[in-house]
Parts: C-alpha cells; sequence; structure tokens
C-alpha cells in the first residue's frame, strides 16, 4: 500500500511542469521573507493597535514601527472594543503569524504579520 502512494506521488512531481514549481517556490520563499516577529511583548513592546474593519489590525512596536496583522476571518467586536489580548501560544515571547488576539473572549488567528506603513487617520466630518 505505501508502495502505491509513493508511486502516485512520483508520477505527479514528473506530471507537474517544472516552471510552474519554480515560480510556487519563488513565491513562498517572498511571502515567507516578509513575516515579522515582535519580540519581548511580554516586556511592553507593542505600544498601541488599531483595528482594519474586522479583517486585520495595525500593531504599533517600539520605535514607533507599524506592522499589519491579517487575521483568518472577520473579528467580531474588533471595530467596537476598546480592550484586546495578545496571545503568542505556545509559550513564546515574540508576536507573530501563529499569535492571535482575544476579543471579547472569542480567539481572532493571526494568518500573517508583515511591517507596514501606520494606519491611515480618518478625520471626522463637521471638524476641522
Amino acid at each position: 500500500m505505501r508502495f502505491i502512494s509513493t508511486l502516485a506521488v512520483a508520477a505527479f512531481a514528473l506530471a507537474t511542469p517544472q516552471l510552474a514549481s519554480a515560480q510556487n517556490a519563488e513565491t513562498a520563499t517572498n511571502d515567507a521573507a516578509a513575516e515579522v516577529e515582535i519580540p519581548f511583548v511580554q516586556f511592553g513592546a507593542i505600544r498601541d493597535w488599531r483595528p482594519d474593519g474586522r479583517n486585520g489590525l495595525y500593531v504599533q512596536g517600539t520605535g514607533d514601527q507599524w506592522y499589519y496583522a491579517k487575521l483568518m476571518g472577520s473579528c467580531n467586536g474588533l471595530n467596537f472594543t476598546d480592550t484586546i489580548a495578545f496571545d503568542t501560544g505556545r509559550g513564546a515571547r515574540q508576536l507573530d503569524r501563529f499569535s492571535s488576539i482575544i476579543v471579547e473572549g472569542q480567539p481572532c488567528q493571526f494568518t500573517s504579520l508583515v511591517k507596514s506603513e501606520p494606519p491611515k487617520v480618518e478625520r471626522k466630518k463637521g471638524k476641522k
């Protein structure tokens, strides 16, 4: 049975064009290179955060560096809460793409964490 599985994998590998494989590897390398970690979270390395709708979050680290955390799905309540918890999980001491936030008791998992420009500040209408 194991022999059949190995043959199927080998046949699939031979049938896949090498060009597509090289392009996929390059894309994966570029995506992985963009991922970052925010170290020393337990010592106050996160200074501020701002939601981007319900699907992402801007996080300000030390040195005024901003990051963007894309969430796995929509995170209900993110736009309306004043408090969130950052969960690095696994006993880790850095915030990374495997981390999550807790909003009103519900976990919202990250899918990526990358360096970012600061979020745009929206002006309230009627004020100058």
